[in-house]
């Protein structure tokens, strides 16, 4: 059996949710006071500004072999799609094409290595990989017929505790109605099974932090809140931070500054007692240096995004090897994402959690014959050959 064809789809969709995306509302909408534009912190504000697209935004893969069989990934791409489109049928396919799809490792290291001598070791190249990756386990599981997490070795757990993610934090200058709003909409979280919830910080310490505290006092001290800063403090904004929701009882603190900054995360980690998490791991490379240093308690590697499952499981069998968590990130994607990601969590022996985007999806269980499973906050893996879905193909590329 050999690969025949690799396309790459560019995903572009009208929200269909009545609020933004809950990290374009947290890091993408309002614009930094000018008067912030000279500031003592490091690294200053208009070096923290992140770009979000006006659409729910993917890149599909979807490979088939000489006798008919297909198989699907998803490399993760919120905005400019068709550049991770075009990575993969400019460079990827052309490695791909012809091998034989249950040699996923073999053929991720060829990946990796064919931009490697240029500095591609991160960003759009590594998310092409991580959909033409997923597609290729999905394949593997296909010819097997057996589900992927039975590929890794087997469940540990089947569902999987996931979290309600997110929740935006509020400007300090926010109105008392609208803190009390904020807290509302995590008791309606909480209503539909949820356990935890992440919230996403960096609009100001005083904000957050009194953001935090509106959600803790409604929903008190068993329900677990994660903490998200983006990356957009410096070391001692992020060290005061940190301590308040230690106070707070957070379970985690993520991104707390620029994920540069390795120095940080090692200082981060020895002054609190809060956990360190880091979700924009691209590659067991960079968590090895994070690990080895000291600077993370707990791994969030994306599949599509640090290079697919392949590398996703190295990165967690690494971080399990010193004794440390992982919990996969999802933020935004479409069904294949989470159906990818669910596997991932049932197949890793340390998985703490796994996050769940709660907003309203135009690329979610619609592209599916049957939906994802999600009941009092757990997720089911699906247990069908491969990702274990079935791909509504005229509602996805329509």
């Amino acid at each position: 059996m050999k690969i025949a064809t690799v396309s790459a789809y560019a995903i572009q969709k009208k929200p269909i949710d009545a609020k933004p995306y809950w990290g374009s509302r947290a890091w993408g909408a309002q614009e930094p006071a000018r008067q912030r534009e000279i500031s003592s912190e490091y690294p200053t504000p208009y070096r923290r500004r992140y770009c979000y697209s006006q659409t729910i935004d993917t890149v599909i893969v979807k490979i088939t072999t000489d006798d008919g069989l297909v198989g699907f990934g998803e490399a993760k791409a919120p905005v400019a799609p068709r550049v991770t489109k075009a990575i993969i049928e400019e460079l990827l396919a052309g490695i791909v094409i012809g091998e034989d799809p249950r040699n996923h490792l073999v053929l991720w290291e060829r990946m990796y290595a064919g931009m490697r001598v240029r500095g591609h070791r991160a960003g759009f190249y590594l998310e092409a990989i991580s959909g033409v990756d997923i597609a290729l386990w999905d394949l593997a599981g296909k010819i097997a017929n057996q589900p992927i997490y039975q590929l890794l070795g087997g469940s540990f757990r089947n569902p999987v505790r996931v979290y309600a993610s997110g929740l935006p934090a509020l400007p300090d200058d926010a109105s008392e109605e609208a803190f009390q709003e904020l807290a509302a909409e995590a008791e309606a979280i909480r209503a539909r099974g949820f356990t935890g919830l992440k919230m996403a910080l960096g609009r100001g310490l005083r904000g957050d932090l009194r953001s935090v505290r509106a959600v803790r006092d409604r929903l008190g001290p068993d329900f677990i809140i994660y903490a998200d800063a983006a990356g957009v403090y410096d070391r001692a904004q992020a060290l005061r931070l940190g301590r308040e929701l230690e106070e707070l009882g957070a379970g985690w603190l993520e991104m707390p500054t620029f994920p540069e900054d390795v120095e940080g995360y090692v200082q981060l980690a020895k002054a609190l007692d809060l956990p360190i998490a880091l979700d924009s791991l691209t590659s067991r490379f960079e968590a090895r240096e994070l690990i080895r240093l000291g600077g993370i308690d707990i791994v969030q590697p994306d599949v599509c995004r640090a290079g697919g499952i392949t590398e996703c499981r190295r990165i967690a069998e690494l971080a399990d090897n010193f004794g440390l968590a992982f919990a996969p990130h999802v933020s935004i994607g479409s069904a294949i994402h989470f159906a990818a990601t669910a596997h991932m969590a049932s197949a890793m022996p340390n998985t703490l959690t796994s996050e769940y985007w709660i907003g309203d999806n135009p690329i979610g269980d619609c592209i599916l014959e049957s939906p994802l499973r999600l009941e009092k906050g757990y997720l089911e893996t699906p247990d069908g050959p491969g990702l274990g879905i079935a791909i509504r193909e005229d509602v996805l590329f329509s």
